[in-house]
Formats: C-alpha cells, structure tokens, sequence
C-alpha cells in the first residue's frame, strides 16, 4: 500500500507480467488469450514473438496442452514465456515486466528482447509504453528512460542512458556499451503461422478425474462400510453396535413392559407396584447410560480414528503420487479431498450413522411386537419391505450418483478459490475482477446444481414413504377391526400404538439409511483413488544403499530416456559420465530438458529407458525418498516452510545453532536475521526479498553432509550481488559433485565440463573452453549470450572478491531500469 504521495496515471488500460509466472489451469492457448476474444493471426503473432512456437510444436497437443496447475506441466522459461505472452496478447496501453527475462536463455532472452522491445518491435508498433524491471544493467543502454533504485528503495539516478551514462553515478559504473541495434528481428515475428495452432477438436480420451468419477458412482457395496469399519477398529465398531442395540431394547421393551403391568393389574390391582415400576424406571436410566456411551463411542472414539485413518490415507497417497498426477489433476481436486470428503466423514457419516443404527433396531422390534398382535399383519411385512426395496433402489442409484457429483462440482470451485489468491495482483491490473466474478458465479451455480436435485429427491423420498407407511397403518387397523374377536385387547393396543411409532421410524430408517449410503460415498471416493493411484515408488526399489552413500560422488547416465506423462519424452538416450569432485553445468534453451535432467536425478519423472548409477548404485533400485535425503538440491524458486528461521535452516532439528548461524553467516544472511529477532524469529516477519530467500535455500543445502550438489537455476532471478555470493559459496563446495543449471553461461565457464541438451538430446559435453574453441553449438550460445552484455556483468570464478561484509541487495530493492 501506498504509504504517503501520490500515483497519477494517464490510463487503467494495464497489462502485469509478475517476476513470479502464475497460471490457471487451462491449456496454453486459454492462458494466453484469456479474457481476450481469439484472434488467430495476432494470437500467432505474439507466439513467435515471444520464441514459444518451437516449443508448442514439441507438445503432443500443441497449445491445447494443459499447463496444470501453477504451470507444473510447463518448465521455468516456458512458463515465464507464457505469462509475458499473455501480457502482450492483452495490447494494454501499458505493460509492466517485472523481471521476467531473468530466468530465461540468453539466445532465447535476446530473440524476445528485440522482437518486442527493438526498433522494430511488436510493442513498439502497438505503441504500448513499456516499464521493464530488471536486476540486470544488460537492457540499460535500450532503454527511454531510466530510474535507478538504491538498496533503501531511494531513486539514486533518473534520465536517459545518455545523460546517465555520462556522469558519475550507478549506470556510468558499469561502462555500458552504446545499444546494438543491428541485431535483426525474426522477420516472421509478425506473421501468424498456423502450424503451430491446434485446432478445436473433441477430446475422445476421457481424463482420469471423469474415468475416477464414474468408478466412484459404481461403488456402493458392503465392501465400503467394511472399509470404513476397519479404519476405526472392529473393537470400536463393535461396541458401538452393542451401545446402541442396549439403547434400542431399553426403549422399545418398556411398552411390552407396560402391557404385562397392565394384565397383571387387571388380574391383582396394586399389586407388586414396585417392582414394575422399578423395572420401567431402570429401562428408562439405562436407555440414558446406553445413548449417551454409544454417543460417546462413536464422536469421542470413532470420528477421530477415521478422520485420523482417512487423512493419512489421503496425505500419503498424494505423496507418493508421480508428476504426471500434479500436472493433470487441478489443486481444486485435491483441495476438495481433504476438505469437502474429510468434512463429510467427520461431521455427517458418524450422525447418520448413529440415526441409522438408532432407528434400525426399533424397527425391528416394532415390527416383531405388530407381527405377534396380528399374524395377517405379519404377513404383509415381506409386501411392504419388496416396496421398500425397490424404493430405496432406485433412490439410491440416484442419490447416491448425485452425491458425487455433489463433491466433484465444487473441485472447480476451489481450483478457481486458490488461483485467484495466487494471482491477485495480476488479476488486479488487468482488470479482471468482473470476469473472474462472473465466471466464479457460473462455477457456484454449476455446483449447486447437483445438491438441489438431492434435496428435490429427497423430498420426492418423504412423499413416497409417508404414503407406505399411511397404507401400513391402515391395513392394520383394517385386520383389526375384521378381527377383532381373535385378537386381545392388550396386544391390538400395542399394535397400534407401535404402528404409529412405526410410521415415523420406518420414514427415518429410509432416510437415514440412505443418507448414510449418500455420505459413504466420500469414503468411496477416497477408497478408489487409495486403490487406482498408481504411486511412484515400485516394488523393485528395495535396496538400501550404505549409511555413507553417496560417498565418492560419482554420477553416470546410461541410455536416459524420461517422461512426466506416457508418451511425451522429455530426454532422449542421454548419456554421460559425472566423475567424483567434478563441476559440470548444463545448459541449453528454455524447455531443453535441463530441469528434467536434474528431476530424473531425484527421480522426480519417470524413467522409460535406461539407467542413472550413483558410486555404482542403479537408482531405480533405492526409494525414491531415500535418494532424495541423501542428495541436496536447491531448485529455482526458493521454498520455505511456515515458522520459524530455524525450522527453515534445519528441518530435522539435528543441528546446533552455531551451525545454522555460521551458514547463515557464508550467506551473508545472519545480520539480518539476527537483527530481527535470531534463529526463532518467523521466517515470515523477516520479509526476506526473493535474492534474500534464494540465499537461505542455498545455506539449508550446505548445512546437509551431502557429497551431491545440485543447483536448478538458482542464481537465475537474483541481482548481481546475491548471485556473487551464491557462486562464491558453491565454489568453497570443493569436496562435492556439483551439477549447475544455467543460461548464466559465464557462471559455468570455470567448470570441469559442460552439457548442452537441446530438445532432451544430448548434443556436447566436454570441458567449456574446448567447446568456445571449437565450431561448437556452446560456443554460438555463448557468443549470442556475450554479444550485448556488459563488460563488468560477467562473474568468473578468479573474481570472486565479494568481502564477507558487503550487504545483500535484495532482487526486488536492486537497481531497476524502466
């Protein structure tokens, strides 16, 4: 917020693209276009200008691929890609970038860069006025005009380059070069081209969620209460079932009870009144005792096993699902798992339930007391429970259908709930706020829909079973009447007034067994997807590997072919040898297969051929979990956990303070921390900026007695500062094997080897100055990567004089450009 001044702008006519990308679960081509009507030919415009077209044409589906939800199908760059798409798609009068080259390729950054921003630029030709935030000097000298921020947030320096660049100050301290404009934009940049646009075509492979859900609607068998019988014990269960049955005889025989007293009455008046009325007052205490025990059983015993049982079922089958489950199924399943299910069998299964149970047995003793007063009456029970059975049938089949999709409407809903909140501000400055209403009311009304038909069923239900149960009492009173020389006056009174209780509890039996059988159906959901989900640990992976492994560091691919979907490989026979000690970057274009190569490592995707050996060790044969706790990696965007600083340096606890402070300290992260309240301040009333955050990742990795290092662009969306820090900190990590992600190629250049990948093949590996010797593929990266950058930006390792006092500049306090 606004804290004092004022911000006048000329329009609200605004398009945002965060440092962060955010995405909605749609395909590509939704994500792009948003609320903006399809315009084919600009739409294939703003592809090529923004370098997506190669990668679409890699996607079995084109931009109809979903790019699920936060982008998780999608890598860093393509996301980032997708995002500033969307913004120049949107043609606003004003775009703001917020640093969103940062975490792209350098040939790839360049490409984009002049496309939209040159001479000639897409942008340019839209007149759209353009504010570029950046960590980086490198667009500088492009630039109209420039506002430079000091660490405080203080404006140090505001002009054009020219002026800037002439005088002493922060612009001149770099020793920019004059601007290139030589550089040719893609002449087919603002040309459409279609190949690369999927046409409309109906999806005839059902996705797994509609696939899950008819399975869901199928089941509704015993086998179901014996799961949920199993998840709160058969003793529990068990006792449950005698508490009640206690409360249903103490209930029901004091009216037997009664006609005894009053036959012997009859026969001796006043006769023994103490025991019959003490008999009825101890029925009526222990019908209190049984209620509130079998009460208590069921709420203080049950609920919390099964809720307990239930969401660790749950949380471990989310777990241990593969990649491929995230990227297809939408946070809004999930969420609804183990909100709206966990609800259902917390709150509303043990209630009806316990109705259930509570009104079955009177029932049955009503019916037994109606069947010994009138035999005929008897008799008609098996017509009337076969019209009962198929009532409910049909009922059921109905309901219980309705009931799921009940449950799997609001999926959306909350999908739509957590992407809002994720993308609040690039909603705002869009000005999306009416559409995503609108569109939000649209998902309301679509999940209402199923829970009015339910509530319409089950009024359709009472109708039906208080007219079956008026046409029960009135063949009894007919039988009685008829026969009424047969049948003793005591047991025709009894009769009848069971058939009036009967009535009522025949009409709640019905409707709370089949709300019972409605609410069993979170159970169900929850027993098909435990069963079908298909987790990624497989059964060969049993071997344990010894305490000190990895302890050379040695790492070999074989053959490595991957995939995070069956059939979208992602890399393609790679092969290569990562000896113990050594340093090896990779590197290629955005959506290479660079992230994947690491992933497979930790194997987070699936391998669909060959093999990784660590020190000679087939990781297809190790859990995963154990893999992954004896690898370090620090991936691109930093991930912290809620709490403390402490808990986010050492999650497992096992470490003393003066460790954690002497990390934090090679970071340069401990002033900070330790003027705001040390190790037990919470991680959130730091407000540490993104550079700061990165830091802290990079401290929790080297705190971990790893002899494997793997870094996935983390020094890709820091400033120039935090990102000395970081490389001079990865090379006092003499002792192990690092493997760096980067499109910083002079980051790597001091390394044992280098890889480039390009479409997941493997296209060079060799040491980095043999390849820019050489006509190499790396060398022609690098020269594009070089060609405009700054002299002084360029950070090799015999540089690294960071002084172990100098400040941490944050990347969002960092010097900006506009």
């Amino acid at each position: 917020p606004c804290m004092g001044g004022r911000v006048d702008v000329a329009t609200l006519n605004m398009a945002y693209c965060d440092q962060t990308a955010w995405h909605m679960n749609e395909s590509i081509r939704d994500s792009i276009t948003a609320v903006s009507g399809f315009d084919e030919q600009w739409y294939t415009t703003v592809l090529r200008a923004c370098s997506l077209e190669e990668d679409l044409q890699q996607l079995p589906r084109g931009d109809r691929t979903i790019v699920g939800s936060k982008g998780i199908a999608l890598s860093g760059g393509q996301s980032q890609r997708i995002s500033l798409a969307r913004a120049v798609y949107a043609q606003k009068d004003v775009i703001i970038l917020d640093d969103v080259l940062s975490g792209i390729d350098a040939s790839t950054e360049n490409h984009i860069f002049h496309n939209l921003l040159g001479q000639n630029g897409l942008l340019r030709r839209i007149h759209s006025t353009i504010i570029l935030v950046s960590s980086s000097p490198k667009r500088l000298p492009y630039s109209d005009y420039i506002i430079a921020l000091d660490a405080e947030g203080k404006i140090c320096g505001q002009g054009s380059f020219q002026t800037l660049n002439s005088a002493a100050g922060y612009v001149s301290s770099f020793s920019l070069p004059p601007p290139d404009w030589t550089y040719k934009a893609d002449p087919d940049a603002h040309r459409g081209v279609t190949s690369i646009v999927q046409e409309d075509e109906p999806d005839n492979l059902r996705s797994n969620e509609a696939l899950e859900a008819e399975a869901n609607r199928r089941t509704g068998d015993v086998g179901i209460y014996l799961y949920y019988v199993g998840s709160v014990g058969w003793f529990a269960a068990l006792m449950f079932v005698v508490f009640v049955c206690g409360f249903v005889f103490c209930i029901a025989y004091p009216t037997i009870w009664l006609k005894e007293w009053a036959s012997a009455n009859f026969e001796n008046p006043y006769q023994r009144l103490g025991y019959y009325l003490g008999i009825y007052v101890m029925l009526g205490f222990l019908a209190i005792i049984c209620l509130i025990a079998s009460c208590w059983q069921m709420i203080i015993t049950m609920v919390p096993k099964s809720g307990e049982a239930f969401h660790l079922t749950l949380l471990k089958t989310v777990l241990s699902a593969p990649m491929s489950f995230f990227s297809t199924t939408g946070t809004g399943v999930t969420v609804n798992r183990f909100s709206q299910d966990l609800q259902l069998i917390d709150m509303e299964l043990p209630v009806a339930a316990l109705n259930t149970f509570a009104v079955f047995v009177p029932c049955i003793a009503q019916m037994i007391i109606i069947g010994v007063a009138s035999v005929l009456g008897a008799i008609s029970f098996p017509v009337v429970l076969v019209a009962l059975y198929f009532i409910q049938r049909y009922y059921l089949r109905t309901s219980r259908q309705l009931r799921f999709m009940d449950l799997e409407a609001k999926a959306p809903l909350y999908s739509q709930f957590s992407e809002c909140l994720n993308g609040l501000a690039t909603i705002r400055a869009f000005g999306w706020q009416k559409f995503l209403e609108e569109k939000n009311r649209r998902l309301l009304d679509r999940s209402q829909k199923p829970f009015y038909l339910l509530f319409s069923a089950q009024r359709w239900l009472t109708l039906v079973l208080d007219l079956v149960v008026a046409g029960i009492a009135t063949i009894l009173i007919i039988l009685v009447v008829k026969l009424r020389g047969t049948i003793g006056g005591g047991y025709a009174g009894v009769a009848l007034l069971n058939v009036v209780q009967s009535s009522q509890s025949i009409k709640l039996l019905i409707t709370f067994w089949t709300a019972l059988e409605t609410h069993i159906g979170a159970i169900a959901r929850i027993k098909v997807f435990n069963e079908t989900m298909v987790g990624e640990d497989k059964v060969t992976e049993n071997n344990m590997p010894p305490t000190n492994w990895p302890g050379e560091g040695g790492i070999e691919f074989q053959n490595v072919s991957a995939e995070y979907r069956p059939g979208e490989p992602v890399l393609r026979n790679v092969s290569l040898k990562i000896n113990p000690g050594e340093k090896i970057g990779i590197c290629g274009r955005t959506g290479s297969g660079k992230s994947s190569t690491v992933l497979s490592i930790f194997r987070m995707i699936e391998l669909s051929g060959g093999t990784i050996t660590v020190d000679g060790v087939d990781l297809s044969t190790i859990p995963r979990q154990e893999i992954r706790s004896r690898i370090t990696g620090v991936a691109q965007d930093a991930f912290l956990l809620k709490g403390t600083l402490r808990l986010n340096a050492d999650p497992t606890g096992f470490l003393s303070d003066g460790a954690i402070i002497n990390a934090l300290k090679s970071v340069h992260l401990w002033s900070v921390v330790d003027e705001n309240g040390g190790l037990d301040a919470d991680i959130d009333d730091l407000h540490l900026s993104h550079g700061q955050r990165q830091l802290l990742c990079l401290a929790r990795a080297m705190l971990r007695p790893s002899k494997i290092l793997i870094l996935d662009e983390a020094t890709s969306n820091v400033d120039r500062k935090t990102d000395e820090i970081m490389q001079r900190v990865i090379r006092k990590a003499s002792r192990h094997t690092i493997i760096a992600v980067a499109h910083k190629l002079d980051t790597i250049l001091d390394f044992d080897k280098v890889a480039l990948l390009d479409g997941g093949v493997l296209k060079e590996f060799d040491d980095p100055y043999t390849l820019l010797s050489a006509d190499s593929d790396f060398s022609k990266l690098y020269a594009s990567t070089m060609s405009d950058q700054p002299d002084e930006v360029g950070i090799m390792a015999d540089d690294m004089t960071v002084s172990s006092e100098a400040p941490v500049s944050s990347s969002r306090q960092a010097h900006r450009l506009l």
